[in-house]
């Protein structure tokens, strides 16, 4: 990659965008990009049966489980390796994922006794989404739409805040996304993403308003914050219906 290329990337990451909607249009693509998915499922790949080694949940997640049968949504779960996880430690739970269609349809092969979706289910008992809310265009939205849904816990993790919202086109290497061993026959190259910040009070509001209470904020644990501004800060919400 030429010096000229590498400044390119670096300054298009760090640039703020005045709408996601330009942010959008400057990424030229998002996390559905078919070489991602490709690559993110064959590295999932080779974990299977061993997701631990790769994949931990915390114990404020492990928590919300603490109940004999239940029905557990992970929203953005890639290929399941968490619930895969929780799967071996909870097995009269059901667990299911929501993902893009691509990368649903090939990851039901890859984990069949997981579900995987491309729409919401209509209930559950557990909502759990880490580092996803930020890379869509209507995140109170989808959030609003979970609470809705939610019968006992919902956990937002890898979150990216700010006071003031933050739209911008986030820059990684393709060999960057995923665990374990990467794959052979795929070439590491930069990849680009629109990404926006959150209100941690608005995500607070939209809670309570659904009858939800914060049950526990731990900061800046696998943040989701990206870039080099100081401006975002990154916080582990943990939520239960009242």
């Amino acid at each position: 990659m030429s010096v000229r290329a590498a400044v390119s990337q670096w300054r298009k990451r760090e640039t703020t965008y005045w709408s996601w909607t330009r942010a959008a249009a400057a990424a030229e693509g998002d996390y559905s990009d078919r070489d991602l998915t490709a690559f993110r499922l064959e590295r999932s790949r080779q974990i299977v049966g061993r997701e631990e080694l790769f994949a931990e949940p915390s114990s404020e997640l492990l928590s919300a489980l603490n109940f004999t049968t239940g029905r557990f949504v992970d929203f953005g779960g890639s290929a399941g390796e968490i619930c895969a996880v929780l799967q071996r430690r909870f097995p009269a739970w059901s667990f299911a994922v929501v993902e893009t269609a691509a990368m649903a349809s090939a990851s039901q092969i890859l984990r069949p006794s997981i579900s995987f979706l491309d729409e919401m289910p209509d209930e559950f008992d557990v909502f759990y989404s880490s580092g996803t809310l930020q890379y869509l265009g209507n995140p109170d939205e989808v959030w609003r739409k979970a609470l809705s849904r939610t019968l006992r816990y919902a956990y937002l993790a890898r979150n990216a805040f700010s006071r003031r919202k933050r739209f911008t086109v986030q820059t990684s290497r393709l060999f960057d996304n995923g665990a374990g061993p990467v794959p052979e026959g795929f070439e590491d190259m930069p990849i680009f993403y629109p990404h926006q910040t959150l209100s941690e009070p608005t995500v607070i509001k939209i809670a309570d308003k659904a009858g939800f209470d914060l049950v526990a904020r731990v900061k800046d644990r696998n943040s989701g914050v990206t870039g080099t501004s100081g401006k975002v800060y990154g916080a582990d919400l943990l939520f239960k219906r009242r």
